[in-house]
């Protein structure tokens, strides 16, 4: 074999030996050795403290863990004994103050984070949290616990259940629910005002790396609907608090000297299992190495050359370079650190029970870990506005301890004791001003019969308007922060009446809906210039219709936003512009009548939360019923959770949810135009305000899990009534009272037109309430709550009977909570969850045409029975619990022991995609295929991705006639979870699928006569696979197939030539029977452009012609590819790619492997090498030239260079040559959506140029 290894070997241990130079005594920088000789103020000056300790779930089961004893020695009123540099060297320090904080920055319970409450484990997993949570108890000060990989159950399937687990668990150990942060799963970010100068940024890292489950805003009362939202909201916090000692905590660090960061020890190449449990002394030898370099090219999302870690890191750098008063904490490696980087100081505190040893300098001043050395670090903040950082290390017991490190990290001067003059301040009372909501709008006729006529006229027609006054406003407003939103720009604001307001802009910015490659080009001012699609004032005629229907609702005003100081740091986000401003139904809403006068209004995440914990709580479906089919009437198609707050009213047990629709954007949306109305049809939801309710089921697609949970106790005849009152009391007048709200200068453009509209769509109320009671009715989702309950299903001859009622503390059945009677020719099924609580269901009855009805147990022992005579019901339930089940004859049970089993997700259902697919195509003999089909995605009962994915596309060329037609289909976790059935068929008409030079390693290619050896074909394939889902990235399948193969017999071919030996092959046609299997890794950061993990496809192929027995054989194939980019200035990504296959038993020719330029060897033609076996490998090295931004490109162009080489082997007498090829090549990412790639093949036969869609492998 000619392929060197030498050099990639030398640079394989090269990697292990420098890696490994990790030390386990303390690392000083050069510039920090005499670091004992400088001293922080006196201690009498210290004003308070931030400890910082990170890993510490895994505690000392025996004694008290060293590292929480000191912690817990400092913490509490009473001098401690401790050293600084040495033993002797003794000094006595302050007791803690009220002031003081303390930061478990994660990895609170190794190895899974907090089991449900039956697993076998569980006593160890809370003694692991008590054993920090007791260090705090008592605490006068604020602790903060954040999550980490490990309590997000190893960063694995049910992390968001786990930390959800250990949120309730710490509440509940601590009584108090400020504690965990963030809360419910979310990413944050949380700011804590911990007094007047300190502040606390606290973000959920894991949140942001992991690739499963996990809540964005709207849910569970999240703030951050993306990454890049986290982001914002961080530098909104920090541009807030500017000039305040700010503490940044997460979980993950943004540098690191230690394993995270690719610095690994010998001991991590000989015995790699210890990097995934400590104990896993398995020695693996060169073979293990590749793991630990593996991680050091982001194969894991832990790890921060990983391109998510990366995008975090630069997401934060970005919004910390130029700050001098913020100290980033972290943990996540087990040792201590200290880093800083032009004005960032970022402190590694993860040595709370586990350490490991850290590499020395990488710009680090101090870091320390391994040989079994812990401790924690402590931020002290003194009167003069310095802040020093200490890091402490226990001795013996942890009764004393001992700075190891300190350094000073900076310092904000004390303010000067000088009167500050105010500003005089402009007073805008009375003040007018003439403004256009949006001038660009404006557009000609082609423009508009394109893009549509919208509200151009409205939008760019003069107003006048009243100033906002900031200091009479509710007594005088002060801005709190920036609000969330897609597209709009809104202020939170607080007025000195105690309320809290909204100030959003009419103009809205639709940048952040585009992916990131579109901005700043011809699309994002398509999105832009659809803005005016929506009504720039139609939230000013929602109130008089709300009032008048008994909804409750916002009271917009209209107003200017002067460049007002009093703004702060936002002037710049909302000076000068247009917008209004209206109470934010947030907290206590006493003061507004239109708020039902409630002392508490909440978000739907925290009113799902308060349904659920008791089933005393309720939300008022009717008065949410007349909210949404007013949303119908109004043509307003965006009302997401989000849109959505929850008035509280106390019951005389419980609390009753009534809702307060808000963000009133897209009511009475005009999406007309030839492209808009195309862009519908992609888009149903997005319905244009016509004088007909269209489709109510598109248009309620985004309300469609709060419409399934909110309205499922209300009877069609309900629904019905509801609408008939609405009509009644939307009178003529009342509707022409409304719209009249809009500015006087706009009614002429559109006012009478929204008038007469309204009244047309009022007439269709009742019809649209019917038909969209219908869709919800056809499957009917039941949740009860935490507490115990009877749950009654009672089948009767053409309806089914669903009632449930609340079990008391004396075991008897309380008042009724749910009592409906489903009909069986509507309905289809019923979706019962029981939750937490020891319920009791009983399915009874019979029924025609029965409803499939399935229960979900929850958790806690629960009692099931069903005693119905026929119709099918599933039972869901873990297998570990000791549940009472009666099972009937038609009752089939899922059980499991993973908790995925009684998952409640209010937000899981989803409407089947369907949409056209393009199927074209080119080759140099049958020239271009035009053709298409069609794609359907079905959505299911817990089938993830889907239920179903099937396709069907054609093409067809004109040129030759050819032609294929595909069927695809993918059905997901069809028997069992994660167990898959794949169908594959395709046909091709006759046309040239490749060429044949013969068998063997030394074929004769006659010239450029291409043509010569050109194989044209008529064939069928049909294939189906059971298929396993391990994890996303690693998939195994076998399954039967059948293939039909005809060989067409033009003359001057090859093929009938007097030197073909296969004329058998050609003289008939063939039919095989077949057994296919395959196993696939796919571990790469990115599909599109890799540059880090592997990918590995293994297949096994049996295959038996059907005439003649005898022509049977076994095929097997594999391929491996790597891709490593090294963390240099230039990035470089090197790509590797080996692969092998061969024929056991008698094949055809046709079935021979083959390399060629089409799949595995450049340089050549396609199949220029055909033969019983083939081996090769793919060499590139790939880099970025530049990136390119203009109005129709974005993107990156970049190059490459390749080296291939491979050979085949066939039963003929051949050359043992390896044929090589070499050569460049450029590639162009188009939007980071789109990759074209063309290279230049180099060989002894010629010159060939290779173009395809994405890389080569």
């Amino acid at each position: 074999m000619q392929i060197k290894f030498f050099p990639f070997a030398l640079l394989f241990l090269s990697c292990i030996f420098f890696q490994g130079c990790t030390s386990l005594k303390p690392f000083y920088d050069k510039s920090q050795k005499k670091w004992e000789a400088s001293h922080p103020p006196d201690s009498s000056k210290l004003k308070y403290s931030v400890f910082l300790i990170g890993d510490a779930g895994n505690p000392d089961k025996d004694k008290q863990e060293p590292v929480l004893k000191l912690l817990q020695s400092q913490l509490f009123p009473k001098d401690t004994l401790v050293t600084a540099g040495t033993v002797s060297d003794t000094v006595f320090i302050n007791s803690s103050h009220p002031e003081d904080v303390v930061i478990f920055l994660g990895d609170n319970i190794y190895e899974r984070g907090l089991p449900e409450e039956n697993a076998s484990d569980r006593k160890e997993k809370e003694r692991r949290i008590i054993s920090q949570m007791n260090v705090v108890k008592n605490f006068k000060g604020r602790s903060i616990i954040i999550p980490g990989n490990h309590d997000w159950n190893e960063s694995s399937p049910g992390g968001l259940e786990a930390i959800n687990r250990q949120e309730a668990f710490i509440q509940h150990y601590l009584d108090s629910a400020d504690v965990f942060l963030p809360s419910n799963g979310c990413g944050g970010p949380v700011e804590i005002q911990l007094n007047k100068d300190l502040v606390v940024i606290v973000v959920d890292s894991e949140w942001w790396l992991t690739k499963y489950d996990k809540p964005l805003a709207p849910d569970n009362g999240c703030s951050a609907a993306s990454r890049l939202d986290l982001i914002q909201q961080v530098e909104d916090i920090v541009i807030r608090n500017r000039g305040k000692n700010i503490v940044y905590a997460q979980h993950h660090p943004l540098y690191s000297n230690g394993r995270h960061g690719g610095n690994f020890t010998l001991k991590d190449y000989v015995f790699p299992l210890t990097l995934v449990r400590d104990n896993w002394y398995v020695p693996l030898p060169v073979i293990g190495s590749i793991y630990p370099l593996l991680r050091q090219y982001g194969v894991s999302r832990q790890d921060l050359s990983n391109k998510d870690y990366q995008q975090l890191k630069r997401g934060l750098l970005s919004v910390f370079e130029e700050q001098k008063n913020v100290v980033i904490a972290a943990g996540h490696e087990h040792a201590l650190q200290l880093n800083k980087y032009k004005n960032i100081n970022h402190i590694i505190s993860g040595a709370g029970s586990k350490s490991t040893s850290m590499a020395k300098g990488k710009n680090a001043l101090f870091a320390h870990g391994g040989g079994g050395s812990k401790g924690f670090a402590r931020l002290n903040y003194y009167d003069n506005g310095q802040c020093w950082v200490e890091f402490w290390e226990p001795i013996g017991d942890g009764s004393t301890g001992k700075v190891i490190f300190r350094n000073p990290l900076y310092a904000i001067p004390p303010k000067n004791k000088e009167e500050i003059k105010e500003e005089k301040l402009i007073s805008y009372k009375d003040s007018t001003r003439t403004v256009v909501a949006g001038s660009d709008y404006q557009a000609g006729k082609l423009k508009r019969w394109l893009f549509g006529e919208h509200y151009r006229d409205t939008w760019a027609t003069p107003i006048n308007i009243k100033y906002l006054d900031l200091s009479v406003f509710a007594g005088g407003l002060t801005p709190v922060k920036m609000g969330g939103g897609k597209q709009t720009t809104s202020l939170q604001l607080e007025g000195k009446d105690g309320n809290l307001y909204q100030f959003r802009t009419v103009d809205k910015d639709p940048a952040a809906l585009l992916p990131e490659g579109f901005l700043k080009t011809f699309a994002e001012d398509l999105v832009q210039d659809q803005i005016s699609s929506a009504h720039p004032y139609g939230a000013l005629i929602i109130p008089v219709m709300a009032k008048a229907i008994g909804i409750y609702h916002t009271n917009p005003q209209l107003v200017y936003m002067p460049f007002s100081t009093l703004l702060g740091p936002y002037i710049q986000q909302v000076g000068g512009k247009l917008g209004i401003i209206e109470a934010r139904p947030d907290e206590d809403v006493s003061d507004f009548k239109s708020f039902g006068n409630a002392k508490n209004a909440v978000s739907t995440a925290k009113m799902y939360k308060e349904v659920q914990r008791d089933n005393d709580n309720e939300v008022d479906q009717e008065m949410f019923l007349r909210a949404r089919l007013f949303d119908l009437l109004i043509g307003d198609w965006d009302r997401h959770e989000d849109q959505w707050r929850w008035a509280e009213f106390k019951k005389t047990k419980g609390t009753l949810f009534r809702p307060i629709p808000r963000d009133r954007d897209q009511a009475f949306t005009k999406f007309d135009g030839i492209i808009p109305s195309l862009v519908s049809k992609v888009f149903p939801d997005i319905q244009s305000f016509k004088d007909q309710i269209k489709n109510p089921v598109d248009l309620s697609i985004a309300s469609r899990n709060l419409d399934r949970n909110l309205l499922n106790k209300l009877s069609l005849d309900k629904w019905k009534e509801t609408a008939k009152d609405i009509e009644i009391k939307l009178t003529d007048a009342v509707i022409e009272q409304a719209v009249a709200a809009m500015p006087v200068e706009v009614f002429k453009n559109s006012g009478q037109e929204i008038i007469t509209k309204l009244k047309s769509r009022r007439a269709q109320l009742t019809k649209a309430a019917e038909e969209y009671y219908k869709e919800l009715a056809k499957e009917t989702s039941i949740a009860g709550s935490d507490k115990k309950e009877f749950i009654l299903v009672n089948r009767q001859s053409e309806s089914t009977h669903v009632t449930i009622y609340k079990i008391d503390k004396d075991e008897k059945l309380d008042n009724k909570i749910y009592d409906r009677v489903f009909d069986n020719n509507q309905t289809k099924e019923i979706n019962l969850y029981a939750l937490s609580g020891l319920d009791s269901i009983i399915i009874t009855g019979y029924s025609l045409n029965a409803i499939k009805i399935r229960i979900v147990g929850g958790e806690g022992n629960d009692a099931f029975a069903d005693q119905a005579t026929n119709g099918r019901t599933l039972y869901y339930d873990l297998n570990t619990e000791q549940n009472n089940i009666n099972k009937g004859k038609n009752t089939a049970l899922r059980l499991s022991s993973k908790s995925w089993i009684n998952k409640y997700d209010p937000n899981s259902f989803a409407y089947d995609k369907v949409g056209a697919k393009p199927f074209l195509d080119f080759n140099s003999d049958d020239g271009i295929f035009i053709g298409g089909g069609f794609g359907i995605k079905h959505f299911g009962f817990r089938k993830e991705p889907y239920s179903y994915d099937q396709s069907l596309v054609g093409n067809y060329a004109p040129k030759t006639g050819a032609h294929v037609i595909r069927y695809k289909a993918n059905f997901y976790s069809l028997f069992a979870r994660n167990f898959d059935v794949l169908l594959n068929a395709q046909y091709n008409g006759p046309l040239y699928t490749f060429n044949y030079y013969g068998q063997g390693n030394s074929t004769l290619n006659v010239g450029d006569a291409i043509d010569y050896y050109r194989i044209k074909t008529k064939n069928l394939s049909l294939s189906s696979y059971l298929q396993y889902r391990f994890t996303k990235a690693f998939k195994v399948g076998i399954g039967p197939g059948y293939e039909y193969f005809r060989v067409e017999k033009p003359e001057n071919k090859y093929i009938t030539s007097p030197d073909f030996p296969e004329k058998a092959d050609v003289e008939n046609s063939s039919k095989f029977l077949s057994l296919r299997s395959f196993a696939v890794i796919d571990f790469v950061n990115n599909s599109l452009f890799p540059s880090s993990g592997v990918r590995l496809r293994m297949e096994a192929n049996y295959l038996n012609e059907i005439k003649n027995q005898s022509d049977k054989f076994l095929q097997l194939r594999s391929s491996f590819s790597f891709y490593a980019t090294p963390n240099f200035n230039f990035p470089i990504t090197a790509a590797f790619r080996f692969g092998g296959a061969t024929n056991i038993g008698d094949y055809k020719f046709f079935q021979a492997n083959s390399l060629g330029n089409n799949s595995n060897l450049r340089g050549f033609r396609n199949n220029r090498f055909s033969g019983r076996s083939y081996i090769f490998q793919n060499s590139e090295l790939r880099f970025k030239l530049t990136n390119y931004r203009n109005y129709i490109f974005t993107g990156n162009l970049g190059a490459f260079g390749f080296f291939d080489s491979g050979r085949v082997f066939s039963d003929n007498p051949e050359l043992s040559t390896w044929h090589k090829a070499y050569g460049p090549g450029i590639w162009f990412n188009f939007y980071n959506k789109i990759l074209l790639s063309a290279g230049y093949g180099i060989s002894k036969e010629g010159n060939y140029i290779s173009i395809k869609s994405g890389l080569s492998f």
